[in-house]
């Protein structure tokens, strides 16, 4: 394993090298060999070949009869010769009466001769149709084979069991009986899973081992080795261990520490604090509190104050009363008032809600509980903490259904038909989720090949400022209130916060533009802002996009009379076409490119843009300062061989500082010597102490400070507390944005180090992440925005886009879902497949690709009107790219249910970059991070 040469200082981490996490899928591509039919592949060439062949064939003879037909006599076989033209020219078959030997004899005898032969080559592609099903058959036969095969891993079946415990069941089943085939839906979703296990590294389940890099001088890129895997079982019901923690002080009530809110603060006559810090807005959290500062209120908050973990309440009861009984019901009606006012909350003294299960119970105990619930819940603590191996033992599933066990039975210490009986009862392995980690390198990595593409992605890290998701809310927030801000001075975080939301829900324009901003930043471009200090921010956006020329800004759709993509490219419309960033090394840069004619070539997608690094520095170097740069990212990259050797491959981007690796040691139970330390100059960085609910959040500590609470504990969380009342929003100097400082003057970057998405922060701590820029974009290219983006009725295409030797887009071609063919009411299977050839190869679509599918895009109000089940529910997962290949009658299933799925509108064909089917070992992908001022990329060296 390799580490950093020292503790990783912010501003000064090294280059990830040293935190770089490497995920494997748990199958081997060969796994997909077996659903592939060469021989179905080849049927539906040959046919598609000889129609061809007979098409073009048949217009030939038509010409030729043409001629023939001017010299025929006005009688009755001139007519049925016409016919006779009239099929050739169509590629059917002649009529009874249009092909005789009367009509055999009156042509040329070397049309009669081709003529005999088309009609041979019809009658062999009429058979070779005919013999399609057939084929189809014994595809589906040897396939079904192959998937019964495959599925039978160890490792595929739990993790099946872990992601879909009723499918999991149904292939047991078939395991056990192979005579016994499921249905046919169910074969097509084992077959999905089976591609996702063999072609993708979703972190989110054992189908994925996720492990750390070792690094050695030189070496192919990347080496994947067997290791031992072990799976990590955590909560994943929404605010299960929240509830756990609620749940717990609800049966101790009484001896529940009090702990004063995180953020309350005096401010004047009035203590302000937000109820539910930490609770995600749609449930009630983070709103903006006031009570009046009587000396009650304050004598509270000087006891809490000085007691941040909190106090039992007859202690506090008795500081508050100074022993004086006779007040003890006053108090505690006081206490209880501003208990359901949330100013104080009532916490277990945890740390950390990981150890909610085995901390309550070890709190009850010292607290002088010894019943059955501690015992219960040191139960289910046990289960959760098991690390199971993920072998062919058959013990993993019966240890995941432990885990589920044991928290159902703490429905028995509940009140029966209260919310936390039914909470308990209803738990099933659906709730747990579990994620394969390894502590030992799953692959050894050279660095040789790795430190051109890491230099490559510093280069991006500033080159994507201007996409930065959030930057557009930064800019409508500094115009909006940084009048204000000049004339007043700095602002405490929770005032502003509380016009902030006046602003933001109110009913204008500047209201529209706050909400579209914040909570939806992909569906409105800033050309379209009413907000001037918004709309500026196109132009360096068009100058920023103009160093990738000529890649177009957004699709370039196909259409006979189309230009090429270059062309239309609105690059060269653009005054930023003039630009430096115009007339830099891109400008030269060559693009391979089919020119586009009548016929299939007008549908071939261009091939690749090639972009010379330098016109990326050029870009930044003309950045504004009002446009600051990310200070840290995290690459998601795989290493692709091709035919001019290693390139890197970028699937997507995400906050870096570690937090990918931290999130990995967290599952590994590693341990750190030191965790990054704060020097007391430039920013102070802080992560949230809080995991909002969601147990992907949990991960060791990566910046020096935490900020704020977590609802239900009143422990201590790791690294130094950031105390909410010590931030200020303020204009910045350098870039005259707004800004977090601490009251002392220095400046403050808070950051969502979690794994789960920004849609689920609640509004104080996503209003304090727009104000500290250091959400990246998910992609180097920016995404579509509705009015912008290209058209939605025809064919588009992006090209292959390449920075240096790193390929930062893959090409793509997207359709409107209803051209793609779809089965036909009671067609044969097999004539479909051959249509969707047919379609495949017009449209010159790859035989392996990944497909996403997509609801038509949507408006800033579209966006907002939507219901809050995506915050609360699994979100849609058919906007990921899935694997497909056209050789595999299954997998086109798969393909033809997702285009049939409800509300479907677009459907985009993206390169298979790597090819998983090219290599013979395991898919990986690696998760670099990369940071502004970073020491050079020299990670420690383990072969």
């Amino acid at each position: 394993m390799s580490t950093p040469e020292a503790p990783a200082l912010i501003g000064h981490i090294p280059g990830g090298a040293g935190d770089a996490v490497v995920r494997v899928a748990a199958l081997a591509p060969a796994a997909l060999d077996g659903l592939r039919s060469p021989r179905l592949a080849a049927a539906l060439d040959g046919v598609l070949a000889r129609r061809d062949g007979l098409r073009a064939e048949g217009r030939a003879i038509a010409d030729a009869l043409h001629a023939v037909i001017g010299g025929l006599p006005r009688d009755d076989v001139r007519p049925r010769v016409i016919g006779l033209r009239r099929a050739l020219h169509a590629g059917r078959r002649p009529g009874t009466g249009e092909w005789t030997p009367e009509i055999a004899g009156r042509l040329p005898a070397g049309v009669s001769r081709r003529i005999s032969v088309w009609l041979d080559g019809a009658a062999a592609l009429a058979t070779a149709e005919d013999s399609l099903p057939g084929v189809l058959a014994a595809a589906h036969e040897s396939g079904l084979d192959a998937l019964l095969k495959a599925a039978m891993d160890p490792g595929f079946r739990i993790a099946l069991g872990g992601t879909s415990p009723v499918l999991a069941a149904e292939l047991e089943k078939w395991i056990s009986d192979p005579a016994r085939t499921p249905r046919s839906g169910t074969l097509t979703t084992v077959a999905r899973y089976l591609a996702r296990a063999a072609t993708k590294t979703s972190p989110l389940s054992t189908f994925t081992t996720s492990g750390p890099v070792a690094w050695r001088a030189g070496g192919p890129a990347v080496e994947v080795r067997p290791v031992d895997r072990s799976g990590v079982f955590e909560l994943s019901y929404y605010h299960l261990r929240e509830s756990i923690a609620g749940f717990v002080a609800e049966h101790a009530a009484g001896r529940v520490p009090l702990a004063l809110n995180a953020s309350a603060q005096r401010l004047g006559d009035q203590v302000v604090y937000l109820r539910g810090l930490g609770v995600l807005g749609l449930l009630g959290g983070e709103r903006h509190c006031a009570v009046p500062a009587r000396p009650s209120v304050l004598a509270l908050i000087d006891q809490l104050g000085a007691a941040p973990g909190g106090l039992p309440r007859h202690v506090l009861r008795e500081r508050l009363t100074g022993g004086d009984g006779s007040l003890d019901g006053e108090v505690d009606a006081f206490l209880d008032h501003l208990l359901d006012a949330g100013l104080i909350v009532g916490g277990l003294p945890i740390p950390h809600l990981d150890d909610v299960l085995a901390g309550s119970a070890a709190w009850l105990r010292d607290s002088g509980e010894a019943g059955a619930l501690p015992d219960a819940l040191e139960r289910a603590a046990a289960a959760l903490a098991a690390r199971p191996a993920i072998d062919g033992s058959g013990s993993y599933p019966a240890r995941r259904e432990t885990v589920a066990g044991r928290l159902r039975e703490l429905a028995g210490f509940a009140v029966p038909g209260g919310p936390h009986h039914a909470m308990f009862a209803s738990l099933t392995t659906v709730n747990v989720r579990d994620t394969a980690v390894t502590p030992a390198p799953p692959a050894v990595c050279s660095e040789r090949a790795w430190r051109p593409v890491a230099e490559e992605l510093d280069l991006i890290r500033r080159w994507i400022a201007p996409f930065a998701p959030h930057l557009p809310a930064r800019l409508a927030l500094t115009e909006l209130f940084g009048e204000r801000l000049r004339r007043r001075g700095p602002v405490p975080a929770i005032v502003f916060y509380r016009e902030y939301q006046q602003a933001v829900t109110a009913a204008d324009e500047a209201g529209a533009e706050l909400r579209g901003s914040v909570l939806a930043p992909a569906a409105r471009h800033p050309e379209d802002s009413v907000l001037a200090s918004v709309s500026r921010l196109s132009d360096v956006m068009t100058s920023a996009l103009a160093a990738l020329s000529p890649y177009p800004h957004h699709a370039a759709a196909k259409s006979p009379a189309a230009k090429s993509p270059a062309a239309k490219s609105p690059a060269a419309k653009s005054p930023a076409a003039k630009s430096p960033a115009a007339k830099s090394p891109a400008a030269e840069s060559p693009v391979t490119e089919s020119p586009v004619t009548e016929g299939p070539a007008a549908r071939r997608p261009a091939g690749e843009v090639a972009v010379h690094p330098g016109a990326l520095r050029t870009a930044v170097a003309s950045y504004p300062p009002w446009v600051p740069e990310v200070r840290s990212i995290s690459a998601f990259v795989q290493p692709a061989g091709t035919a001019g050797g290693f390139r890197a491959v970028l699937n997507a981007l995400g906050t870096g500082f570690g937090s990918a690796r931290a999130r990995l040691d967290h599952l590994t139970g590693a341990r750190r010597d030191a965790g990054p330390a704060d020097h007391g100059t430039g920013p102070i960085y802080a992560e949230f102490a809080g995991r909002f609910g969601i147990s992907l959040n949990d991960h060791l500590r990566c910046l020096p400070f935490h900020l704020g609470g977590t609802p239900g504990l009143a422990g201590h969380a790791d690294g130094a507390p950031l105390r909410i009342d010590d931030l200020v929003v303020r204009l910045d100097e350098e870039t005259g944005l707004l800004a977090l400082a601490t009251t002392h003057g220095r400046e403050v970057r808070v950051v969502h180090t979690g794994a789960a998405a920004r849609e689920f922060l609640p509004p104080f701590s996503l209003l304090l992440t727009v104000l500290s820029g250091e959400t990246p974009p998910l992609s180097v290219l920016p995404p579509p925005h509705p009015s912008r983006t290209a058209p939605v009725d025809r064919r588009c295409d992006w090209p292959r886009l390449t920075i240096g030797s790193l390929v930062a887009g893959r090409a793509q071609t997207r359709f409107p879902a209803q051209s793609v063919p779809l089965p036909r009411p009671g067609e044969e299977e097999s004539r479909f497949l051959l249509r969707l050839a047919e379609w495949r190869r017009a449209e010159w679509i790859p035989r392996r690709c990944f497909f996403r599918t997509r609801s038509a895009p949507e408006s800033v109000d579209e966006r907002l009107a939507r219901s809050a089940t995506p915050w609360t529910r699994t979100r849609e997962k058919w906007h990921k790219p899935m694997y497909l290949d056209f050789d595999s009658p299954l997998l086109v299933r798969g393909f033809v249910g997702a285009l049939r799925r409800p509300g479907t509108a677009l459907v985009t064909f993206e390169e298979a970059l790597p090819d998983p089917l090219s290599g013979d070992h395991h898919v990986a992908e690696l998760v670099l991070d990369v940071t502004a001022g970073s020491r050079p990329w020299t990670p420690s060296l383990h072969a």
